[in-house]
Order: structure tokens, then sequence, then C-alpha cells
């Protein structure tokens, strides 16, 4: 999938928004079927316990995931990414009940795509994605990070609004306005973590 062969071409590859970092865009259709098929951040997560430290597990949210991916060979370049939720967000559930059951307290999801101009439906799908995942994420410490940019108003109030989320990450290099938001209005009860180390510069 990676480096292709004699008949299959390898994926496409791409920038993480505007680092020098790549990734390989996962290639999507109406058929996909999304399984539970590497535990590595449990087992990592189990890893790092056995030795003492107790980490916080980060994954891709299902949002940022979806977003980022591409229509496969022989689907329509207009097919709806988000319209996968409902398909993936099972498989989410799997892996924070075995991060739960290893004993894990918290657990982040990155959620960059939210830097960008999304309209009102993608907002709405984004919300209802963490709405299902709520009953899943009782009793842990769920947070959510945006970096690279500033988070547009409407999608501030959209992730500041969610229940099941307890901690939110800002970068704070790179959003100056997105501290403006904080200012005028960061919800009660919640946990703010402000990214103040430049990302982009690999000495820091």
């Amino acid at each position: 999938m990676a480096r292709g062969n004699a008949s299959v071409p390898a994926m496409e590859m791409t920038k993480w928004f505007d680092t020098n970092y790549h990734f390989i865009v996962p290639e999507l259709g109406p058929d996909v079927k999304f399984t539970y098929a590497s535990h590595k951040p449990v087992n990592e997560y189990k890893e790092a316990k056995a030795l003492g430290v107790d980490t916080v597990p980060v994954l891709v949210g299902p949002f940022t995931f979806l977003s980022l991916s591409k229509p496969a060979k022989g689907v329509e370049k207009t097919f709806p990414k988000l319209s996968l939720l409902d398909k993936i967000l099972p498989v989410y559930k799997e892996v924070i009940a075995d991060l739960k059951a290893a004993g894990a307290s918290a657990i982040q999801f990155d959620e960059p795509v939210l830097v960008m101009d999304l309209e009102s439906h993608q907002l709405e799908a984004f919300a209802n994605a963490y709405s299902e995942l709520e009953s899943s994420l009782a009793g842990l410490h769920v947070i959510i990070e945006t970096y690279f940019a500033d988070v547009p108003q409407e999608a501030y109030k959209t992730l500041t609004s969610l229940n099941a989320v307890s901690g939110f990450g800002f970068d704070l290099v790179r959003g100056a306005k997105t501290l403006d938001l904080i200012k005028g209005g960061f919800p009660a009860g919640k946990f703010l973590y402000a990214g103040v180390v430049d990302g982009r510069n690999i000495w820091a």
C-alpha cells in the first residue's frame, strides 16, 4: 500500500497540513468495511503502564480521519466521506472500551481538521459523532486537540459545547485569533490545553 508494486500503484502521500510531515491518504467508498485490526494504541498503553508510566493514548479523531481521506478508484469524487461515520464509530467504541479495560483514565483525540473552513453540515456531523461516542467515553478525561492554525468561530463554538469532552487543546503559536475566542468565552469547568511550543521547529 505504501510502496506499490508492478501491478498496483502506491497510495497517495500528502502533507500533514502545512508541515513537512506526510501521511498515506486512506481511500474509501460506500462499501468499505472498517474493522478493529491494529491494537497498537492499547498495546503501547499497556507497555508504558507496565513500566510505571500512565500515559494518555492519542488517536486521530474520526472526523479528521474521514475528512482527510479520498474516494477510492471508481468511486464518485463527490462521495460524501462523512456518511461513513456510522460505520467507523463502532470501531472507535471498541478501541475506547479496550483502553478503559486496560486502565486508561484519559484519552486524546486529534481533530486538526477543525482549523479548516467547514460548512455547517460538517460541523453538525462532527458534533453528532462525539454525541454518539458520549456513553463510551463516560468516566474518561477526554481531550480534543486542534493545531496548525486558528479555529474559526463556529468550529470553536461547536467544539467547546461538546458534553463528552472535558478538555480542549489549541495552537496558540499560530492561533492568535483562537486566543481571542478563548478570552471571549471558555466553558466553565473545562480544561484548556495551551499549545505554546512551535511544532514546526524541530530544534525546539
